[in-house]
């Protein structure tokens, strides 16, 4: 779902997908390493790619979803996702991929810290979660690095080339979060939302 906001990190910036990007989506989209623990299809030519971006910008595509852009090489290196789950009690789930070439670098972690921020202060969520392979090691550390705590293992939850394999479930709660934002930047939270038109609160009550 086209989101309409930019969020800028020290590095990065978060956006919505445009039709020039489709270069840049197939690099990553068609690489199986990547793509082995994404929860989508390897795109196998450049139009899996423009199909894929013209569903990110659909407004009937549930997850609000953004390019990664790393604005020093001023191209697309991954994408992250915010959805809201539970509009009652105000839960939120995220996700990302992020091409090869850049992990182990931080681009996720950084770009994850936008979207927390963007899901606490824009969305109001009362608690984000995420979900990873539990073989996933890289992905379970970027959870981590985001504060985000282990809730429970879920086994055989998805198949992965034709095996059942195990996920596991972290989650972050507000409060949390805005603990330690006041602890790394009393100033501010990171990242800084432009051009953005006012979005409703994912709830009004719930557990808190």
């Amino acid at each position: 779902m086209r989101v309409g906001v930019r969020l800028d990190g020290p590095r990065v910036t978060l956006r919505d997908f445009e039709p020039r990007d489709v270069d840049d989506v197939f690099r990553y989209a068609s690489d199986p390493v990547v793509m082995r623990s994404a929860g989508w299809a390897r795109h196998r030519t450049p139009f899996d790619s423009i199909t894929y971006i013209q569903r990110c910008l659909s407004d009937t595509w549930g997850p609000m979803t953004f390019a990664v852009e790393c604005r020093a090489e001023a191209r697309v290196i991954g994408v992250v996702d915010i959805r809201v789950v539970s509009p009652l009690w105000g839960v939120g789930e995220i996700g990302y991929t992020l091409a090869r070439g850049c992990w182990g670098r931080g681009f996720n972690v950084e770009a994850g810290e936008l979207l927390l921020t963007f899901g606490f202060t824009r969305l109001a969520l009362r608690r984000i979660r995420a979900v990873s392979d539990l073989d996933n090691r890289r992905s379970v550390r970027t959870m981590e690095k985001l504060g985000m705590v282990r809730e429970r293992i879920v086994d055989r939850a998805a198949q992965r080339n034709g095996y059942r394999v195990d996920r596991v479930v972290y989650s972050i709660w507000q409060r949390e979060w805005m603990r330690r934002q006041q602890m790394s930047e009393p100033s501010a939270p990171p990242g800084r939302a432009r051009d953005a038109a006012p979005l409703m609160p994912a709830c009004a009550d719930g557990f808190g």
